[in-house]
Order: structure tokens, then sequence, then C-alpha cells
């Protein structure tokens, strides 16, 4: 790519990102303002925090190491969750003030009334993973198997607390083993100690690297989590048990990275293989190299609706369960969340997979 094709796909990239942005932060809260009456240099004051909300969270609070500078970014952050559902509300209040069925102050009044109920609603959600249970059948296992999956669960974003609440509720589950599909680091330098719950837990885990983790301190992490006792799978297999193996493979942003790695892993025609991906992209390959199922993240289902519809043009297999032949695809919605702590339309989870030899 010559030094002008470059130039000019990062303006252009720039000037959307700087026409969504005023899309969603600068028009809907605006015209809010507008409505409700709003004047004076503290509202300038407000509505100039609310532009530059996100250039606050993605550069000097991108690396939050206290808990005091976790909750800033994270009220911060909820600007942006708010932002699809407040431009919706006014785009609808327009039409009608248009046609004149309602006054601007009445308006105004409905949204912020919307709003009060969404904000907590959509703060539970992302605070509060649920357990999701599913049942599949494979007669290639001796018996019963319990697996448990985490992923996208975004510590460094999210706090050590969360993570504790999480491996509580994987240690009440009692599986055989716990996978982490990616993404379960978001930023540099998550020390030993945040990571030292890991350490508790009963059974193997399992895990392999998301994209998030491949734009932090990789090595480091890999480095901790391994002192924690974790099997990191870096396009590698582990085997489980005598009738079932775990493979995994690293992240990448190409479609074609389970096709030209899962040649080279040990998968057995007698075993029940089960593969950890982060993305669900490429899929169908798991399916062509014997696996029986793959677990994936990295989608969150949008996390915030109507991002979903965006999400789903780029991977099709958005969330749930899929098929490809003898193999099932599952793709959780994400234990945690990325940027704000809020979800709208999705739902946090922590899956709890039990496949058994026969239907009964």
């Amino acid at each position: 790519m010559s030094t002008r094709t470059r130039w000019w796909s990062i303006g252009r990239i720039t000037i959307l990102a700087l026409v969504l942005h005023g899309l969603l932060l600068g028009y809907p809260f605006f015209r809010l303002g507008q409505w409700l009456a709003l004047d004076g240099p503290f509202w300038l004051l407000v509505l100039a925090l609310i532009l530059n909300s996100q250039l606050i969270c993605r550069w000097p609070l991108r690396q939050v190491k206290t808990p005091g500078a976790r909750f800033l970014k994270q009220t911060l952050e909820l600007f942006l969750a708010l932002s699809p559902v407040l431009l919706f509300l006014v785009l609808c209040a327009e039409v009608g003030l248009y046609f004149d069925l309602m006054a601007s102050k009445v308006a105004a009044t409905g949204i912020v009334m919307i709003l009060l109920v969404a904000l907590p609603w959509g703060l539970y959600r992302g605070y509060r993973p649920k357990v999701k249970s599913l049942e599949l059948f494979d007669d290639r296992l001796l018996k019963s198997l319990h697996l448990v999956q985490i992923t996208d669960v975004h510590i460094g974003s999210r706090s050590p607390g969360f993570l504790k609440q999480v491996l509580r509720t994987v240690e009440q589950l009692r599986p055989d083993a716990l996978c982490i599909t990616g993404d379960f680091i978001d930023q540099a330098g998550v020390s030993a100690d945040a990571l030292s719950p890991l350490t508790a837990l009963p059974m193997p885990i399992f895990f392999v690297t998301g994209n998030h983790e491949r734009y932090e301190d990789l090595a480091q992490i890999i480095e901790r989590l391994q002192a924690a006792g974790v099997v990191v799978l870096r396009n590698q297999s582990a085997r489980l048990r005598s009738d079932v193996m775990i493979h995994g493979v690293d992240d990448a942003d190409s479609e074609r990275q389970l096709a030209q790695v899962l040649p080279s892993l040990e998968v057995g025609a007698g075993d029940f293989n089960v593969l950890l991906y982060h993305r669900p992209a490429g899929l169908e390959a798991a399916a062509e190299c014997g696996m029986q199922l793959t677990l994936s993240g990295h989608t969150h289902n949008g996390q915030i609706m109507p991002f979903n519809l965006l999400v789903r043009r780029v991977f099709p297999k958005i969330r749930g369960l899929y098929q490809t032949g003898a193999c099932w695809h599952y793709v959780s919605e994400g234990t945690g969340t990325w940027g704000p702590v809020f979800r709208l339309g999705s739902m946090g989870e922590v899956t709890s997979m039990v496949i058994a030899p026969t239907r009964s």
C-alpha cells in the first residue's frame, strides 16, 4: 500500500469515527438538553465532557490501576452505553414534534424516564452474568463430561473483584474442567495477585488467547497464568482424560487461522475433541478436522443493541449453538463486558455444558 493510499484510508476512518461520534454522543445529548431548557456554562461543560468521554477513556484512562480510576472510567463509559437508546428515542421524539403530537418538554421528560429505567437494568445485566446450561450427547464419551466456559472477562477494565465473583460461580458448578476462551485480560500489568483466585479452583483450567491479550503484554500474561496453574494452549493439545482431548488455537484476525493450524494438532479419531478458539470464524474447518465441539466468544452478542445487528454481519454465528456436520459450535455472549459495564439486548453468561455419552 502506498503512503498516499494509507493516509487516505486513515483519513476516511477518522472522518467516519468523527461522524459516528457526533451522531451518538453529540446530537442526542445536545437535543435533549435543548428540550429540557438546559443552558449556561455548566451545561456546556457537561456537553464537552460527554463529547470527550471516549477520548478520555481510550487515552489517559486506558490503563486503570486503582479502584477510583476504574470507577471514573466506567462512569464515563455510560454515556456511550446510553447513546444508542437515547439516539433512537430522540429520533422518535423528533417525528412526534414535527407532527405536533407532543411538546418538547413532554418528549424530554418521557425520554429521561425511560433512561432512568434502562440505566439500572443495563448495569445489572452487565455486572451479574448468569449461568447458562446446555446438554449435548456424543457416544465417544465413556461417561458424562461437564465443562464450564468463561470468555471475554476483560480483567483490567473489570476489577479483580469481578473475577472472584465469576470464579465463585465456577467453583459452585463443580465442572470437570474450566475453559477460558480469550479476552480474559485486556490491560497490561494485571498482577499475579489479581489472578490468584485461579489457584484455588480444584479443576483443570485451559486457556487460549483472544485479541485483547495480543494488544497487551502477551508474554507476561501467559507467564502469570501458567504460574497460577492454568494450561495455556497455543496451537497445542492436552489430554483431559482418556476419552477427551482439549485443543487450543491462538486468536488471529484471519478467517483462515483454523484451517491453517488445525492440521498440525493431534485430533484422535476415537476421542471426544474439544476446540477452544476465541472468535467464531472459520469454524467449519474444525468439523473437517474431526472436532466434536468448539467453544468461542468474542462477539458479546453486540453487548448493547442495536450493535448486535452490525456484529452479526461480521460474525453470523453470533451467539448460542450451531452445528456443522457432526461438530457442535457454541458461541458465548461473554462473561464480562468491554467498555461500558452495561448490557442491553444481551446477557453475560457463565456457560455450564454437560455432554452425555448416550441420549436417555
